[in-house]
């Protein structure tokens, strides 16, 4: 039987599925950009000028950006899971060792979802 906590880790899981797509799509693009920029460098080109010409944002902030995407969409599968697995009458003890993690962390994982600022990092 179905459960809306089932139905909330399959759309986080679904969410984390199309950001790990994006984030191939983008990181294939990046390579060609990290390539391009090192014939530049290698060539001899000034740095100042070769990145002065780069696409933006800059391949180090798309990075950022990359790693961001990923970290909100994993957190938020792993809140769903420990959220079902609590559902399905687990223990917080028997979360952690699933998840490999302590038991005040499946506690944090549990309590209210937290707004997080977008990242403070430069961009």
């Amino acid at each position: 039987m179905r459960t809306d906590h089932a139905d909330r880790t399959a759309s986080a899981l679904a969410d984390l599925a199309r950001a790990i797509r994006e984030t191939i799509n983008d990181l294939e693009g990046l390579t060609e950009r990290a390539k391009a920029l090192e014939g530049e460098v290698l060539s001899g080109a000034p740095l100042t000028d070769a990145m002065a010409a780069e696409a933006r944002p800059l391949i180090i902030t798309k990075l950022v950006e990359i790693t961001d995407r990923l970290h909100e969409a994993g957190g938020m599968v792993r809140r769903a899971e420990a959220e079902q697995l609590r559902a399905e009458g687990r223990t917080h003890q028997e979360i952690a060792e699933l998840f490999g993690v302590t038991r005040q962390r499946v506690a944090q994982l549990l309590g209210s979802p937290q707004v997080k600022p977008a990242s403070k990092r430069a961009r």
